[in-house]
This record gives C-alpha cells, structure tokens and sequence, in this order.
C-alpha cells in the first residue's frame, strides 16, 4: 500500500529450482484483484482449515493444490477484514479412485448422477436416505454412521470418513450418459452386467442387494420411502438378474468455502472496520459473506460470473479488439500457417514434457496448460498423443478451444 492507504501492486517471489535463491519482482497496478479461490485444501499446521474446522482437516477436498488460502493472506497482509471463516461445505459425494484411494484429492459426484436415479447404498448393503436431498442433510445421514457424530454432531478428525457405494441402472445411466462415459473412462464407475456382479462388486450378499433393491421398486410403486423420497427416476428394471448398473464409490469431501475477505457488493475488499480498501478487489471464493452458513448447488460459478463482471465493468482497461475481426484474423493465421497432420504425428508427443492432443479433428500443444488445467493436468496427460474428442466433449462444449491456438489440422 502507499502512503495513502491504496494497494497499488503486488511483490512477487519466484524460487530458482536449481540453486534455490529467490528473485523478488514489484509489480505495480492502479488495482488488484485477488480471483485465488478458497482454502480447503491447505491442512499444513497453521492453516485456515486447521485454525477454524480442524475436525475437518482429514477429510479429502474435491479443491484442486492451489486451493490454500494465499489470495486471503494476501488480502489480510494489508488490513483486509475477514467473515464466516469456519463456514466450509461438505459435499457427500466425492468419487474415490480404486487406483488411488487415499487421494486426499477427489473428482465431484455431482448430485445430477442421484437426480438421475442413482442410489446410495452403505456398507451394510442398505439404504439410509433421501438421496434428493440438500447437500448438508445427504452428508448429516451419511457422518451419522459414525456413533460419535450421531452424540456430537462434530466429526471426530481421528474418525475414518466412511464410503458408501453410489449405484444407477442402466435407464439412469443413459439419463446421465456424457457424465457415466467420463466417469468410467476416468475408472471412478464400473459397468456391471446383473444383480450378481453388482452384489459381488460391493462384496455384499447377493440376497442382501436384491432385498435392497426390491424395496426401491416398491417404494417407487408408492411414490414414498421412509426417508420422505416422493421422486423417483431410473428406477431398475424388473429383472435385476438382466440389468445393467454402473457402480462406484463415494465419500463425504470438502467442497467449497464460504468464508474469506470481506467485500461489498461492488466486490471492494473491505478492512476490518468494513472500509474499502482503496485499489483491492476480490470474486470467487476468495471473498466470503456471500452464501451465509452454506452455499446452494450451482451458485459458485454464478458468483465468480457475478462479482467478476462487476469489478471487471468498473475498473479501466484498454479497448479489446472486436471480437469478429479477431475470428478473422484467427482464420487467416489457420489458413495459411497450420500445417495438415496425421495421427501418427500427434502419437509422437505422448508425455508430459510433451503433449500433444487431436480434439475435433485439430491437434493442440498442451504441454505447458496441463497444469493450469483447473481439474488437475493427469486428465490432460494422460490422453498425450492421442484423440481426446470423446473425453473432451464429455465435459466441454467446442466453443473453449477458441482460447488455443492449434498446431495441426488432421
């Protein structure tokens, strides 16, 4: 801050891999905007999780490495006042990878896989509620099979989170196809064909499943559970020795944080006696006070639109150059300069210091995205050299690759 109290820059550190030295950079702007996301996979001792929901330090985080706090420190750094700190949402349903599953790491489950019928099944082969339910409540049911969270209503951080099995039939799955093609080619569902695999794949009694699974039919004939449930989709077929069911396993993990900086609605950060902070703004969840107590399904990204287009509109950049000559011009470099390829040219750049990628027929350098890439780079590595078409287009529309520039067209 200057001597008026305005944040006018940043004071980068990078670190010299090699021989360890630091090189300091002052960066100066007219404004900042801290857009770093929120804390919930910091569990270092001395951290936000630890210092504010420390019984939550072991329970894995569907956040991806970079989610550690460091926008908030760098906004408390110059007086930033913060709210609803220890407000941090637990979602119910984070897949745990068979190949990797102690990953405090874990891909969301999101809750259209239950909407489309899917159900949750405990170790126990039964089921223990409304899968349609609010987040908060799925997770209450789901902790409530620990005896010491049923007394407290606080989980035990020396407590073993448990897992519980999220299991669709065939008509659910068609329901949610784009989504169970990237879940089973990411390996975190499993297609199994009859009641006798599902029951073996769960390690349950085969009568043990099947009494289960009767009684969803029935209570989907009532249009009632004893959980309240009154919606019922992709229900199994009849036969269950015939039907198809995708599987996978689940587990309670950290979504989402609402607490952080403090701002107001023109996404200012505010101090501790709730002045503005003349030049620092904030959007995301690095800001806090936006959710209350816990946060609706849909409305994270709804806020980064929000607050990002506010502070965006209200602070002065350079004129951008119209969009349709940009396109023009993006066509006329491809006309002229991107070279034809074939598949056994992209199958030469197949690892991580070099990956090349063929998607809807042009081929991109992804070397250096990979780890930018908000999920995490294996999902981008791990298709290296190949055709990701099918994968990309399970989660993305076509649109985002205008961002990159191909190296080859096939």
């Amino acid at each position: 801050r200057d001597e008026d109290g305005s944040v006018i820059g940043v004071e980068a550190v990078t670190t010299n891999p090699k021989d360890g030295d630091n090189t300091t950079q002052t960066l100066t702007a007219p404004n900042v905007v801290l857009a770093t996301g929120g804390f919930a996979s910091d569990r270092s001792h001395g951290s936000y999780l630890e210092h504010y929901r420390p019984e939550l330090m072991k329970m894995p985080a569907t956040a991806g490495e970079f989610s550690t706090g460091d926008g908030i420190t760098l906004g408390t750094s110059v007086g930033a006042g913060l709210v609803d700190m220890d407000k941090v949402q637990v979602h119910p349903t984070g897949w745990v990878d068979p190949k990797d599953p102690n990953n405090p790491g874990k891909v969301l489950s999101g809750e259209l896989m239950r909407g489309v019928g899917g159900i949750l099944i405990n170790q126990s082969g039964k089921r223990f509620c409304n899968e349609l339910g609010t987040r908060a409540y799925v997770t209450d049911k789901m902790l409530s099979h620990d005896s010491d969270y049923v007394q407290s209503k606080k989980w035990n951080v020396t407590s073993e989170v448990p897992t519980f099995s999220l299991v669709l039939s065939s008509s659910a799955g068609e329901s949610a196809k784009k989504h169970v093609d990237h879940y089973m080619n990411k390996g975190l569902l499993v297609k199994l064909e009859g009641l006798h695999a599902l029951a073996k794949w769960m390690d349950l009694p085969v009568y043990t499943v099947r009494d289960t699974l009767r009684e969803y039919q029935r209570d989907s004939t009532n249009a009632s559970d004893t959980w309240g449930k009154t919606s019922f989709s992709g229900v199994p077929q009849g036969d269950l020795a015939t039907e198809v069911f995708y599987a996978g396993t689940v587990t309670p993990v950290l979504h989402y944080c609402m607490g952080g900086l403090t701002i107001d609605k023109e996404g200012s950060v505010l101090d501790e006696d709730k002045n503005i902070i003349p030049g620092l703004h904030a959007a995301g969840e690095v800001s806090g006070g936006v959710h209350g107590d816990n946060r609706l399904g849909g409305n994270s990204l709804l806020e980064c639109t929000v607050f990002g287009t506010i502070v965006g509109k209200k602070l002065p950049i350079k004129p951008r150059q119209p969009i349709q000559q940009m396109n023009q011009n993006r066509n006329e470099k491809e006309q002229i300069q991107i070279p034809k390829m074939t598949m056994a040219d992209v199958e030469q750049h197949n690892s991580e210091g070099d990956c090349w990628i063929a998607i809807h027929g042009k081929v991109y350098d992804l070397t250096e995205f990979a780890e930018e890439h908000p999920a995490g780079p294996e999902s981008i590595i791990e298709l290296a050299g190949q055709d990701g078409t099918e994968d990309f287009a399970a989660v993305h529309s076509e649109g985002i690759l205008q961002d990159f520039d191909p190296v080859g067209i096939l």
